[in-house]
């Protein structure tokens, strides 16, 4: 028997030229990994990044044993097999029997014989595509593959040109390369080959508007002017040079990139103003990137020296330089790494990462996942990424990327010996800068003042020990004062020059320290207050009612005093009117406010700030989410901007606040933006405020406000799709409101651990905590809550096939609900009597509630309550025999479903979906809904939804599967819902 492989199109297998059954999507991508990685092992654990990425699910190992032991069996010959080995699992497959080894091996081989020859080679090669590889499966390293090899098949392309335009084939090569000129505007390569074919067929004119049309192009959509190849070329096209009617285009190495499909970061900060030296430590950078020899590029770079001797403006400005080295952007984060307060968090670094990189949905809620998603994103990409401010290896690991194809650049005072030893890299030491060029900068910064006193040029620049930040501070002070010379200047500065002596010191931050105490001391008293006080805000910018709260002084005041602050170089304005401190100006800000402000005073401005931000959220959200009956007070949109704007801020403020002792006003803040952060902010955002409420609630003994703040955790952890922790979480507060003897709390909270059993397919233990739900809101009296008790029981029955029971319950909710003038919860009962009723009356009265709730929530910008109503609705339409708009619906909520990253509904949703297309009498689309839906119930151990997922499929071992499952989980084999 013989086995043939392809990636580079769908993934397909044949075996004696007999289609293999691969199975759904999921599992025909981890072959796509072991046919890309053939004959290599594969770690378990690089299988999961590979196959889910950051969104694996807690039972991602046991989906991936149960889909290789199904592909072993389908791919098995007498050459073939899928092997566990120490090292993990090993495609053994002649390489040359996957289609993307043969064009690799068929390409590398064109290269190394006669144009002839290599003509027909890469012929062959390119004839091996059949489309986008992987077609139809998407996983973040899949993609970011994907890229890299319509990369190589364009390199492919690019060399087959060449070779035919060495044969003088150029004639029949002109519409080819007219078409690739068009979908690759930018490509250097490409046009060089297509102005030379031009010029052979006589058409000098065409050529020539062919080089003024890139040349346009790179000028404005990348600020850049032709290589010295294409200019060459242009040249002596223009000359009639004879010899390019013999002699190829110069060829170069592939370097074309096809358009990214995926967002295009480009964090790196402005470039820094009158940069000056730093030639050598440039030029070391420069050879990072190409080292020479058989030496690859550094994918690590470690810029290490004493503080403010430059590490990050030389970091920048060669970032800036090279950027075209890196089409695919760059990433750039300050670690602040020596801020003792607020250093950022490897974890927290990853979520702007992976936003900026264009992630959907909910941010993975741990570090390892993050930085798998992270290093899964990168996979293939080349992009600089900056860490500027690291203080230690364990801060920077997590951020490293996977793959050499991008190169990082760290900043740091330390000299992390350990990048070096564990990670290879590079470090190049920045000592103070030479004289001359220390005494250039000055020139750069205040002028032909420093050419008329050049000897006191001289002694500035020693005094400020020829660091760039106190030189640039120096100037500062220079081009402010006009009328004190040079001379004088220097003599002012004198007493600090032992504290500015690095040497003597001993302490990098010692001179820095003096450095700025220079600005400091020539501050107005109340500006230099002022500076102090910003020392102590836990954020990283702030805004004008923000610093006034902080120095208790009006608006006006507090934006005079930003005034004086920002011309001194003290702070700097940012957009949308916020003001920001470097990170050590602020710590020596702190620092002084320890010095020179008494304890009571500091608490008092930090008390003043926490007030300040609690009551603008309270304002926030009260304009928000009115009380019931309460008039809208304020703008809303403006209420949102705010809470926006301020959310980082009110994240750092209540996580600073629990740590150092300001409890109360860590639960409230918490408590205030609970909602927002559940329905509209990032999840692990929403996470570690909770987290600091419930530490801060623990710690004054506040088990009420804890059993709250746990309540709301295990929501946050649910929403992750963390259900263990969700539940641990939930049995914490349960305890907690059990010893409290609250009634009503243990009633929601046993509602809440009911759900999370029911997510488990636990049905017999969700029951049990609904019906305990049930007890204490009858005990209280409590409508609302018996009728929510009674929804829930009544699912746990029709779900177990007691239809007359569920319909029972239902009906008892839903008289509750009109009594009680709830229309959505009226609404979404009605939704599911119509599942087991098709009564008219039912189905017209529960479209018209659902889609006046579908509405409301959606001008509400509630996402998870509208893919709800929407998959409600379109369960109510297919009942009614409205296929069409049951399918619209459930595609619409399973957009959203993906978006909030709630991956049970959307399991539950695709089987839905399946269910309608199949009534509509599409089976192959319904099969693919299925196959979809039994991957990921697969992955989150949903046995319910793998049980209908098989049934929908269909065939005789699905339909054994299902029937086994649904037996086990005691639910009839054909459910209602």
């Amino acid at each position: 028997m013989s086995a043939e492989f392809g990636v580079l199109g769908a993934v397909e297998g044949r075996i004696d030229g007999r289609p293999v059954v691969l199975g759904h999507a999921r599992q025909r991508s981890v072959l796509a990994v072991l046919l890309v990685e053939a004959g290599r092992p594969v770690t378990v654990d690089q299988l999961i990044d590979r196959v889910w990425g950051a969104e694996a699910p807690q039972r991602a190992t046991n989906a991936l044993y149960s889909y290789l032991s199904r592909l072993r069996t389908a791919v098995a010959d007498a050459t073939t097999g899928i092997e566990r080995r120490p090292g993990g699992y090993v495609l053994t497959v002649d390489p040359q029997a996957v289609d993307l080894h043969r064009f690799r091996r068929l390409a590398t081989q064109a290269r190394a014989t006669s144009d002839r020859s290599a003509a027909e080679l890469i012929t062959a090669a390119l004839g091996l595509w059949r489309g986008e590889p992987f077609a139809g499966l998407d996983t973040p390293w899949l993609d970011a593959t994907r890229q890299l090899l319509l990369s190589e098949r364009f390199a492919a392309e690019l060399d087959h040109n060449d070779v035919l335009l060495r044969l003088g084939r150029h004639g029949e090569l002109l519409p080819s390369l007219s078409a690739a000129m068009a979908e690759h505007p930018l490509d250097e390569r490409l046009a060089e080959q297509l102005m030379l074919a031009l010029y052979r067929c006589g058409r000098q004119a065409d050529a020539d508007e062919q080089y003024r049309r890139i040349r346009h192009r790179l000028a404005d959509e990348l600020g850049s002017d032709p290589g010295a190849g294409l200019r060459r070329l242009h040249e002596r096209i223009l000359a009639a040079d004879p010899a390019l009617n013999d002699a190829p285009a110069q060829a170069r190495a592939p370097q074309a990139q096809l358009a990214p499909a995926r967002r295009v970061p480009a964090q790196l900060p402005a470039d820094v103003r009158a940069f000056t030296g730093r030639t050598g430590e440039l030029a070391a950078l420069d050879r990072s990137l190409a080292p020479g020899g058989d030496e690859p590029p550094l994918p690590v770079v470690l810029l290490s020296g004493t503080a403010g001797v430059g590490k990050s403006a030389l970091a920048v400005r060669w970032g800036h330089r090279v950027r075209e080295a890196f089409p695919d952007g760059q990433l750039y984060v300050n670690l602040r790494g020596y801020d003792a307060e607020q250093p950022v968090a490897a974890a927290d670094a990853l979520a702007g990462f992976l936003t900026a990189l264009g992630v959907q949905g909910s941010i993975p809620p741990g570090i390892e996942e993050r930085a798998g998603r992270y290093r899964s994103e990168l996979t293939g990409r080349r992009m600089l990424v900056l860490l500027d401010n690291a203080s230690s290896v364990e801060q920077v690991r997590p951020l490293l990327p996977g793959t050499g194809s991008c190169l990082v650049l760290i900043t740091s005072r330390d000299a992390l010996p350990g990048m070096v030893a564990l990670h290879g890299a590079e470090r190049i030491n920045l000592d103070l800068l030479p004289l001359p060029d220390a005494v250039g900068l000055l020139r750069r910064l205040i002028g032909d003042r420093v050419d008329r006193e050049p000897s006191v040029a001289e002694d500035l620049a020693a005094a400020c020990s020829r660091l760039p930040l106190a030189l640039r501070i120096a100037a500062e002070l220079a081009a402010a004062r006009t009328d004190v010379s040079l001379a004088e200047l220097v003599g002012e500065l004198s007493d600090h020059r032992m504290r500015l002596d690095l040497l003597d010191a001993g302490d990098p931050r010692a001179e820095v320290r003096a450095v700025f105490s220079w600005s400091y001391q020539n501050l107005p008293a109340d500006a230099a207050r002022l500076f102090r006080l910003l020392g102590l805000h836990p954020g990283d910018s702030v805004q004008v009612d923000a610093v006034a709260a902080l120095a208790g002084t009006d608006a006006g005041e507090a934006r005079r005093l930003l005034g004086v602050l920002v011309r001194a170089s003290l702070v700097h304005a940012g957009r949308g009117g916020r003001y920001a401190m470097h990170d050590l100006l602020k710590a020596y800000a702190a620092e002084l406010a320890a010095t020179h402000d008494p304890a009571p005073e500091r608490s008092a401005a930090l008390t003043r700030l926490f007030d300040h931000y609690l009551a603008g959220s309270v304002a926030a959200m009260n304009t928000l989410y009115p009380a019931e009956g309460t008039p809208v007070a304020g703008d809303p949109a403006a209420a949102r901007n705010w809470l926006e704007a301020e959310r980082p801020n009110l994240a750092a403020a209540c996580t600073y606040a629990s740590a150092h002792g300001w409890y109360r006003f860590a639960i409230a803040l918490a408590g205030t933006l609970f909602r927002y952060l559940d329905a509209g902010g990032p999840v692990a955002e929403a996470v570690r405020v909770t987290a600091s409420a419930a530490s801060a609630a623990l710690a004054v003994g506040d088990r009420a406000a804890q059993a709250r703040s746990l309540s709301d955790l295990g929501r946050l952890h649910r929403r992750q799709g963390c259900l263990d922790e969700a539940a641990e979480t939930y049995r914490q507060a349960l305890a907690l409101y059990a010893d409290l003897g609250d009634r009503a709390a243990e009633a929601v909270a046993l509602r809440n651990l009911g759900s999370v059993h029911w997510r488990l397919g636990d049905y017999r233990q969700a029951a049990e905590h609904f019906e305990r739900a049930w007890s204490n809101y009858r005990e209280l009296a409590d409508d609302a809550g018996q009728a929510d008790a009674s929804v829930r029981l009544g699912l746990v029955d029709a779900r177990l096939g007691d239809e007359a029971v569920a319909t029972k319950r239902l009906r008892s909710a839903l008289e509750l609900y009109t009594k009680l003038g709830d229309r959505f919860s009226e609404a979404y009962v009605l939704s599911l009597l119509a599942r087991l009723s098709a009564e008219p009356d039912d189905l017209d009265r529960a479209a018209a509630h659902l889609e006046q709730s579908v509405a409301a929530v959606r001008r509400a910008g509630d996402r998870t309550a509208e893919a709800y109503a929407l998959t409600d609705l379109a369960a109510v339409h297919a009942r009614g025999g409205r296929l069409t708009e049951a399918a619209d619906h459930l595609r619409r909520a399973l957009v959203l479903h993906r978006r909030i990253g709630d991956r049970a509904s959307e399991a539950e949703a695709l089987n839905d979906l399946g269910e309608v297309l199949r009534a509509a009498g599409n089976e192959a689309e319904a099969r693919a809904q299925h196959e979809q839906a039994l991957a990921l119930a697969e992955e989150i151990g949903d046995r319910y939804e793998q049980a209908r997922a098989h049934d929908g499929i269909g065939g005789r071992p699905h339909q054994d599967l299902a029937g086994n499952l649904f037996a086990d989980l005691a639910v009839p084999a054909t459910p209602r819902w």
